[in-house]
C-alpha cells in the first residue's frame, strides 16, 4: 500500500535531484563524530576487561569458599544402600570370560 500518490511534489523534486554516492569513509567519519559528541561517557575497553576478570574471580572465590566450608553431609537412605548392595553382587550371577586372541584361536580349533 503506497501512502504517497505518484504525482506528489516530493517525488517530482526527488526525480530532479542530483544522484550522489557517499564517500568510502562515510561510516568511519560518522562514528568518529558520534564518539566525539560525548567523550566523557566512554569507558576504556581495558577497564571493562579488568572488571569482567575481577567479577569472575570474586564469583570463583565465593563458590570455592562455599564448597570448602560446607558441613552438610551426604545422607543416603537405608533402602538405597541395600539396593546398591544387591546390585553389587550381580556380576557373580553371570558367567564372564575374558575374550583374548589366544582364547579365540584356541576355541575355534
Amino acid at each position: 500500500m503506497n501512502d504517497l500518490p505518484e504525482n506528489d511534489a516530493l517525488w517530482n523534486l526527488l526525480d530532479h535531484a542530483r544522484k550522489t554516492e557517499p564517500s568510502p569513509f562515510f561510516a568511519r567519519n560518522v562514528l568518529r563524530t558520534v564518539r566525539h559528541l560525548n567523550p566523557q561517557s566512554a569507558v576504556p575497553a581495558s577497564l571493562l576487561r579488568w572488571m569482567n576478570a575481577a567479577a569472575f574471580a570474586i564469583l570463583l572465590m565465593g563458590f570455592s569458599i562455599t564448597l570448602l566450608q560446607s558441613t552438610r553431609k551426604t545422607h543416603i537412605p537405608k533402602d538405597l544402600v541395600e539396593y546398591f548392595d544387591l546390585a553389587a553382587g550381580l556380576d557373580q550371577l553371570t558367567f564372564v570370560e575374558d575374550v583374548t586372541p589366544a582364547n579365540f584361536v584356541h576355541n575355534s580349533l
